[in-house]
């Protein structure tokens, strides 16, 4: 279902993409021009700050033209999906309170289109740049945050089978949500309350879980790039020093969206069998 949104308004979500992913570059690549531009100053070549000026103003004009594109584009993706999966449910015979709920379950999707999309590309971005500018400042440093992925891979597998169970039994639940606050006693509706709250609980553990996991490595990566710098035969400029571990902490930055992605891609995957009828 999500494929099928996605190439029905493909033109103006790539369009939506190519802006965000601009600004999302611009920003990147400042912390090379302020490298760039510590370096210059502290040897006399004060031209080199124009690089950074150059930089923040792209940044700056990509992401507000980006921001009032979004809202505009996904706005209209909403309304009409809503409105089919309306039209559908109403044709399949099911009551007004489930027909209202998967209306709104529905904006799962152009949520996801709009802000865990935008996760998605500013991962890929920034762990492409970030390397790459590692690869050029410091090699070694690159190569020890690409071994990370093996034990990355094995906590994200993890992470996803324990989403998918947890996020059917919220879904079940929140499907059912208006008919229990519309007919259901005063206990019912506690019950479907505590019941709620303990599956979100529940989903929010495994995602600490996850991050801690990450978070983890992460150390050991700070660490090994301390000792890098400290001890090189030859000691790095101040803004290359400044360069690196800022894109370090771009690397760890795109890693830390992961647990949310794995989450919200479960949580699709359950959607999708429950509302995939509903856009046929």
């Amino acid at each position: 279902m999500l494929f099928d949104l996605a190439r029905a308004h493909r033109g103006r979500l790539m369009a939506a993409y190519l802006l965000t992913a601009s600004g999302m570059v611009a920003g990147l690549l400042y912390p090379l021009a302020t490298g760039l531009a510590i370096n210059g100053m502290l040897s006399g070549a004060y031209s080199s700050v124009l690089w950074l000026v150059g930089c923040h103003a792209a940044q700056l004009v990509l992401t507000v033209v980006s921001k009032r594109y979004d809202t505009r584009v996904f706005t209209r993706i909403y309304t009409a999906l809503a409105s089919q999966v309306v039209s559908q449910s109403r044709a399949d015979g099911l009551d007004p309170a489930r027909v209202a709920a998967r209306a709104s379950l529905s904006r799962e999707y152009t949520n996801f289109l709009e802000e865990d999309v935008s996760r998605i590309l500013y991962a890929a971005v920034a762990l492409s740049i970030s390397l790459s500018a590692l690869v050029f400042l410091e090699p070694v440093l690159a190569f020890a945050c690409l071994a990370l992925g093996g034990p990355l891979l094995l906590v994200g597998h993890w992470l996803d089978r324990r989403s998918s169970i947890l996020n059917r039994g919220l879904n079940n639940r929140l499907e059912s949500e208006i008919s229990i606050l519309s007919d259901g006693s005063e206990r019912c509706v506690r019950r479907h309350f505590e019941a709620l709250a303990g599956w979100r609980i529940k989903l929010s553990d495994a995602e600490a879980a996850a991050f801690g996991l990450m978070e983890m490595l992460v150390i050991v990566l700070f660490v090994a790039a301390l000792w890098q710098v400290g001890t090189a035969d030859t000691k790095p400029q101040a803004g290359d020093v400044f360069a690196i571990f800022s894109y370090l902490w771009r690397f760890v930055e795109s890693l830390d969206q992961v647990p949310v992605l794995i989450q919200k891609s479960a949580k699709l995957r359950d959607l999708n069998q429950r509302l995939g009828s509903a856009t046929e």
